[in-house]
């Protein structure tokens, strides 16, 4: 029955992934052919509007070329002017004057209008033919190139073709020039000129399988007309007008986009492919996961039958069934030593009990016997001995029997005594002074926040070789905030270790070491920790020497409050 149920697990697993892969396989095969579609009709779009351009701007140069013969023509008025009397005078009133005019100059060539042809057919190859019109006779001469001329037909159809905006040919681009006379501006003929097109057309469109190329005169008489299919319905067409031609091309964005049999079979044969790795790739993982859930299994049966000992083989792949493996093996070398250790623990926890009990007894026995002590001084006589004792057993008792929290009077209370243990010490080369407003006395703070840093002085401050050692405090109050100022004149620090140890202070890093937590850092952890992060304790340099120190804490309305904070402050640590 259980291999019977990890079997059905394996083909769950298989058939699922297989079908999901399945899914994820076919999706991307239709969104390749997709993308694959779009990009041959994106391709097939741009050869279309690269086919329009290219046509559109022969056009356009065939008639910038055009306008520039017209215009080229008017700037020589030698041959301007021959060309206007081709067209008032007889032809043998013209081949006299001509003549006549040719031997008057000294020019080796005559500058006339048949010259000025023959130069542009040089300059431009696909000029095909000039025709010139005049319009007193209608008289009217082909020219061609290779300097053949054609005079003497008649002009009158082409004449009539003008008129009626029907002068465009089948695979020709033609344009008209009107001549006139620039003193009398009297119209005397035209110029015909005519380009090829059909040659020009076919070679623009060339390798353009789906698109179709229109070009016709005035929106009328069709110039080029290839690759347009009278059963296909071109769904994009593109017009574009240069001066009386206009260009259209279409395409069927259908066909357009239609994949080659090479590309559909390839990407089929890529999803094919992609899919069977897929699938084995599948089974290879589902048969080592199915595998290394049946040596969970197995374990969790032996550990079920009470063999403790047993443990699952981690393989350090970081996964699931690892994390797994590794909460049950916890799980069982924590039951064996719940199950060996559980009395032993219970005797460790009485013996802490007691340690804790010592503990608090130990500051009392020292307070009790400096008292007994101090007792057998006075007793003695020795009367200076009895205050020192005096005043470090207030200190003792202070730290035992009062709260956390004490009046600011009673702070510079136990400064005092602790400054007077000192002056003791060093009499006749240390004093010290502590003042404050009678109306600052009761406001609540947190006890033992000026005496570690009076004790930094006397350990790194105070110099010896002096008589004027002097250590004064004060208290000053600024809206809701008191400041505790600590002023001495020792040696002082440098700027460098001054902008540091403030740093650390602002920063308040938690010290692990436990002998620096009745320092700086320790108060100023614990002002940071029941007032807030703009609290603390903060040093400047004295003039002329020594240090200020500045500790700044919140004024609370009530002690209550107070005292809730700092015991919150004492769980934390």
């Amino acid at each position: 029955m259980e291999k019977r149920r990890r079997s059905q697990l394996y083909f769950k697993l298989f058939w699922t992934y297989t079908a999901i892969a399945l899914v994820i396989v076919s999706v991307l095969t239709i969104y390749f052919m997709y993308l694959s579609k779009r990009s041959v009709l994106r391709q097939n779009q741009e050869e279309r509007e690269h086919i329009s351009a290219n046509a559109a701007e022969y056009i356009r140069e065939t008639e910038e070329r055009v306008d520039y013969l017209y215009q080229d023509l008017y700037r020589s008025s030698s041959e301007l002017e021959d060309l206007l009397s081709y067209f008032t005078l007889d032809p043998e009133e013209y081949q006299q004057w001509s003549l006549d005019r040719y031997s008057a100059s000294s020019a080796l060539v005559y500058k006339g209008i048949y010259n000025f042809i023959t130069e542009a057919f040089e300059a431009y190859q696909e000029l095909e033919k000039v025709e010139l019109i005049g319009y007193n006779d209608l008289r009217m001469t082909e020219c061609y190139p290779d300097k053949i001329f054609y005079p003497g037909k008649s002009g009158k159809g082409k004449i009539n073709a003008f008129r009626d905006g029907t002068y465009g040919e089948e695979g020709k681009l033609v344009y008209v020039r009107e001549i006139r006379n620039p003193n009398t501006m009297a119209q005397e003929g035209c110029m015909v000129f005519t380009f090829e097109g059909k040659a020009v057309f076919e070679k623009i469109r060339r390798n353009s399988e789906y698109t179709g190329l229109f070009v016709n005169f005035q929106g009328q008489q069709p110039v080029f007309e290839e690759n347009l299919q009278a059963d296909t319905k071109y769904d994009s067409v593109k017009k574009e007008t240069v001066g009386e031609y206009e260009v259209c091309t279409l395409l069927n964005q259908k066909a357009a986009s239609r994949l080659s049999v090479s590309a559909f079979f390839t990407i089929l044969g890529v999803g094919v492919l992609v899919m069977i790795l897929g699938i084995l790739l599948i089974a290879h993982d589902v048969g080592r996961f199915t595998a290394r859930v049946d040596t969970i299994l197995d374990t969790m049966n032996q550990v079920a039958t009470g063999d403790l000992q047993a443990r699952v083989d981690i393989r350090n792949r970081k996964d699931e069934l690892d994390m797994l493996a590794d909460h049950f093996n916890n799980m069982c070398e924590k039951l064996n030593l719940y199950i060996n250790k559980s009395y032993l623990a219970e005797i460790e926890k009485k013996n802490a009990q007691m340690q804790a009990l010592q503990s608090q007894i130990n500051p009392h026995f020292l307070y009790n016997t400096l008292e007994a002590i101090r007792m057998k001084a006075i007793c003695n006589g020795d009367r200076e001995v009895g205050k020192m004792l005096y005043s470090m057993v207030t200190l003792f008792r202070s730290q035992l029997k009062e709260t956390d929290i004490i009046t600011l009077g009673q702070e510079l209370d136990y400064c005092k005594q602790y400054l007077e243990l000192f002056e003791y010490r060093y009499k006749g080369i240390f004093r010290s002074e502590v003042s404050c407003e009678p109306e600052l006395l009761s406001v609540p703070i947190i006890k033992f926040v000026l005496q570690p840093v009076v004790e930094n002085y006397f350990i790194h401050g105070i110099d010896r070789g002096r008589e004027d050692n002097c250590v004064r405090i004060w208290a000053e109050r600024n809206q809701g905030s008191l400041t505790l100022f600590v002023r001495d004149n020792g040696c002082g620090m440098t700027e460098a270790e001054i902008a540091e140890k403030n740093r650390l202070l602002r920063e308040n890093p938690k010290d692990k070491d436990k002998k620096t937590s009745i320092g700086l850092s320790n108060v100023n952890r614990r002002i940071k920790a029941v007032y807030g992060e703009e609290y603390g304790i903060s040093i400047e340099a004295a003039k002329p020497q020594g240090l200020l120190v500045k500790v700044t804490i919140k004024i609370e309305d009530k002690i209550e409050e107070m005292e809730v904070h700092e015991e919150s402050h004492a769980c934390g640590r």
